[in-house]
């Protein structure tokens, strides 16, 4: 999980953010994208397919990071005013837990959106990338 919720993070730094200000996407998004294009070697109807899938994405996950924030500010606001209602501190803990329920399961299908729009070739890399991420830890054992 951890590695598919790695590479999910890297595709949406990737993302090129066209739902931004005028000015574009920030540098390092950008760079980070175009690596992605080069590596997977993405065809220009690939990255079309993908910022478009991206745009569907951050619609969706906007709102929900919002929620979690704003449930976030609440649990900590009644911690921080001391004796808590155990029933709604309780109550606002599983609706964050269910927001980040719903969160995950919109970056899930952004990762399975994406990669659908690979050929095999391209899925191969990826997957090159994830076991790489996953043994990126053991390697100063190594040296």
């Amino acid at each position: 999980m951890k590695k598919l919720l790695f590479v999910i993070a890297l595709l949406a730094l990737a993302a090129p953010l066209a739902a931004q200000k005028a000015e574009g996407p920030p540098p390092l998004a950008e760079a980070a994208h175009n690596q992605v294009v080069r590596f997977l070697d993405l065809s220009e109807d690939q990255v079309a397919q993908w910022n478009a899938i991206y745009l569907v994405h951050r619609e969706a996950e906007q709102p929900l990071q919002q929620a979690l924030a704003g449930l976030q500010e609440e649990i900590e606001a009644l911690f921080a005013a001391g004796n808590a209602d155990p029933a709604t501190l309780g109550g606002l803990v599983i609706e964050r837990h269910t927001l980040g329920e719903e969160l995950a399961a919109v970056h899930l299908a952004y990762h399975e959106g994406f990669v659908a729009l690979l050929d095999e070739a391209q899925a191969k890399r990826l997957a090159l990338i994830a076991r790489a991420d996953a043994v990126q830890p053991l390697i100063p054992a190594f040296k």
